[in-house]
């Protein structure tokens, strides 16, 4: 019998040992949820010196009352029923401390009654509080997060995600993209969520909703598998994010890079790749396409004529009738200005972008009613063939500016097909032409300086601003290549008001703090007297640049002064009053005549270098030069003589009275940094 009793207690002893090393609470209870049994980590989280400590005790001996009878309930409930349950509840510990145990609590039966029940419980604070906080952190995360099952039902979604949609959540739990919000954005989308479940790797998916009041939206989203112990994929993590804003900016950037703002029309960045496309795809296609350069006639006019304002309003006009003239496939651009391009796609006969051109002239010509003034347009165009005539987009554009300058000689409001037989002479003056019209703001025009030196003290007294071209800053062009075809298109009156400003400017580095003026003579454009404000410009940049009037001499040529014009009279005597030097230019070369020299405020006379070069060898130029000396002597003038390239020359001169001369002899033109005014000696 004691060793009965013996084995009872060592068996007891065991359970006991046994229940103590595990680290979450165990415990038996009666019915009436008296402790029989319990572990020593439930001795401790009560805190009591022992578990025997625990035996015949209730949860009220220990716990708040409501928490005690929470775990009572819990117990009559494990006792009723026939599977073990489970609860999440709070618990508070001896130090005051909640945290959260997770509980399973079964019926103890014997002999077919139920006598009791079974309990452990173990500490799952940590588990809850990250749970909580990724719960948080998905809740209001600003990306777009759901989980679809392998149906691909949504069975989660956060807020981010609703407000995406604009609906609530009950909308989407449980249905499918296709279901909501559908269309073939959702159902592509759809699609990929199934290849996820499928291959188990990561997909990138774009995702465009158009919402109830029309608004498009685009999500950038991560579809992500979440694996099972068995790693089959159970669900698809779907993590995006609007980009809708973005793709707006990236929307904006494009239309800012590649199309006109003014006409709504692709711009020359977007039509050179339309080019560059044609010319790509022409070996594959039977047909060839054809290159339109348009220009209207008379643009500028009625820009300065209305304003800017409504000059815009004719372009986008001009823009509207120029595709309305063509097919869909074709394409049509502004270039800049008053500049269009077409692009005719599959042209299986060259006369067929003649047909096409007479219809967009034909189109132009109608009368427009710009805020209430009616008006009338034409336009020039020049046609190329590709690749015919070349495979170059250089030269297509080339090409066409060509034929549309041979279309302008022909009168206008005409079109013209480039063909090679055009003279070079012709190609070389629609090729400069073309340049200037940019060269302005390319930066390209610079200034140097020819010094003017007084004989007799061999000092510099002024010098002469004369305008160089570093095309594309690669190719200096000579002025005799280029100044007559600025007069002849009006590029001539920009580019003179940039010298004016540039010569203002350096005349005042030059005399600022200097007691003996060095004069800077600059020469005017008989397209500056008629057809620009010259007086509101030139008092402009005087304020601009601070220069002050008597250091500068303008120069003006003979033919200028021919009309007998009123206006050029009143122009330049408002000039002379303000203290400009007028200079009469390349004088004896033209209808030279005392009468200018008497109505006009001229108070120097340039004798021209043709005379000046010859007083050598050539008896006849000698006495045109000293006749010249002598009839300005007599008025009163004052003389510079240009083109002095031998010693013999500027002492001949000197010998006249002619005290002042530039030429190679003392300098060629220079840049102003490299004019040295203490450095220039010639002994005569």
């Amino acid at each position: 019998m004691k060793n009965i009793q013996h084995q009872h207690i060592e068996s007891d002893q065991y359970i006991q040992t046994l229940i103590d090393n595990f680290p979450f609470m165990v415990w038996l209870k009666d019915e009436n949820s008296r402790i029989l049994v319990a572990n020593t980590a439930y001795a401790n989280m009560v805190g009591v010196a022992s578990s025997a400590e625990l035996i015949g005790k209730t949860d009220f001996d220990f716990f708040p009352h409501d928490l005690a009878q929470e775990y009572v309930d819990g117990d009559q409930k494990a006792m009723r029923s026939t599977s073990p349950s489970a609860v999440t509840v709070p618990i508070k510990n001896s130090e005051g401390e909640y945290y959260w145990i997770e509980s399973y609590k079964s019926a103890v039966v014997v002999d077919g009654q139920v006598v009791g029940s079974l309990g452990y419980a173990r500490d799952v604070t940590e588990n809850i509080q990250k749970a909580h906080e990724y719960r948080s952190i998905v809740e209001n995360s600003s990306n777009c997060i759901a989980k679809y099952n392998s149906a691909c039902q949504r069975i989660f979604l956060n807020n981010a995600n609703s407000a995406f949609y604009e609906v609530d959540c009950s909308s989407l739990i449980g249905k499918t993209p296709s279901q909501y919000p559908g269309g073939d954005f959702a159902i592509a989308f759809e699609k990929s969520i199934r290849e996820v479940f499928q291959s188990g790797e990561d997909q990138h998916v774009a995702f465009r909703l158009t919402t109830s009041n029309g608004k498009y939206k685009i999500m950038d989203t991560v579809l992500t598998p979440e694996f099972n112990a068995n790693h089959e994929v159970k669900a698809v993590i779907a993590i995006g994010q609007d980009m809708t804003q973005s793709y707006e900016h990236l929307d904006r950037i494009h239309n800012l890079a590649y199309f006109d703002s003014i006409t709504k029309l692709p711009n020359r960045i977007a039509l050179l790749e339309v080019l560059n496309q044609c010319l790509t795809q022409s070996p594959q296609s039977e047909a060839s396409f054809a290159f339109l350069m348009l220009d209207l006639d008379g643009f500028k006019a009625v820009n300065d004529l209305l304003g800017h304002a409504e000059g815009d309003l004719l372009l986008y006009e001009m823009a509207r009738r120029i595709e309305r003239s063509v097919r869909p496939t074709d394409t049509v651009s502004r270039l800049g200005g008053d500049e269009f391009a077409i692009v005719l796609s599959e042209v299986k006969d060259p006369k067929n972008a003649g047909l096409v051109a007479k219809k967009v002239l034909e189109s132009i010509r109608q009368p427009i009613l710009i805020r209430g003034t009616e008006l009338f347009i034409s336009a020039s165009i020049g046609i190329v063939i590709c690749p015919e005539h070349s495979s170059l987009v250089s030269d297509i554009v080339k090409f066409s500016d060509i034929a549309m300058y041979k279309a302008k000689k022909q009168g206008r409001n005409n079109y013209q097909f480039y063909s090679s037989d055009l003279s070079q002479t012709t190609i070389e003056r629609i090729d400069i032409e073309r340049s200037l019209r940019t060269a302005l703001q390319n930066d390209e025009f610079l200034l140097h300086y020819q010094p003017q030196v007084n004989l007799e003290t061999n000092n510099i007294v002024g010098v002469e601003a004369l305008l160089r071209w570093h095309r594309n800053h690669s190719e200096m062009i000579p002025p005799n290549r280029f100044i007559g075809i600025a007069e002849d298109s009006g590029f001539i009156i920009e580019i003179g008001e940039w010298i004016m400003q540039t010569a203002f400017k350096d005349a005042v580095r030059w005399n600022t703090g200097r007691e003996e003026p060095i004069t800077v003579a600059i020469n005017l454009s008989s397209r500056q007297f008629i057809h620009n404000n010259l007086l509101n410009s030139i008092k402009h940049l005087l304020k601009k640049t601070h220069c002050n009037p008597a250091w500068i001499t303008l120069e003006i040529t003979e033919s200028l002064l021919l009309s007998d014009s009123a206006y050029i009279r009143k122009t330049l005597k408002i000039l002379d009053s303000m203290g400009f030097r007028i200079s009469l230019d390349d004088f004896g070369t033209g209808y030279s005549a005392l009468s200018y020299l008497s109505k006009f405020p001229v108070s120097e006379i340039k004798i021209d270098q043709s005379f000046v070069q010859g007083i050598a060898d050539n008896n006849d130029h000698r006495l045109i030069v000293q006749a010249i000396i002598s009839m300005a002597k007599s008025l009163g003038k004052e003389l510079v003589a240009e083109g002095v390239e031998t010693a013999e020359q500027a002492k001949y001169l000197l010998g006249c009275d002619c005290k002042v001369v530039q030429g190679f002899y003392f300098s060629k033109p220079k840049p102003f940094d490299e004019i040295d005014m203490q450095a220039l000696r010639k002994n005569l």
